[in-house]
């Protein structure tokens, strides 16, 4: 049965648990590790509420 989404609502929070000074600049590569982290972080997030969702 496929399941159709008409609407995908995303919410990010962020938190200080980690507070740290940066200085100076950040390189591309840095900036490209941490980009790839984040998205996935939040896929595994939306596929997990997804299951959720799909189990009720």
């Amino acid at each position: 049965m496929p399941i159709e989404i008409k609407e995908l609502h995303i919410k990010a929070v962020i938190s200080d648990e980690k507070k740290t000074e940066v200085t100076g600049t950040v390189s591309a590569e840095e900036i490209t590790k941490i980009r790839k982290e984040l998205t996935k972080e939040i896929t595994e997030k939306v596929i997990r509420i997804l299951h959720q969702k799909n189990e009720r």
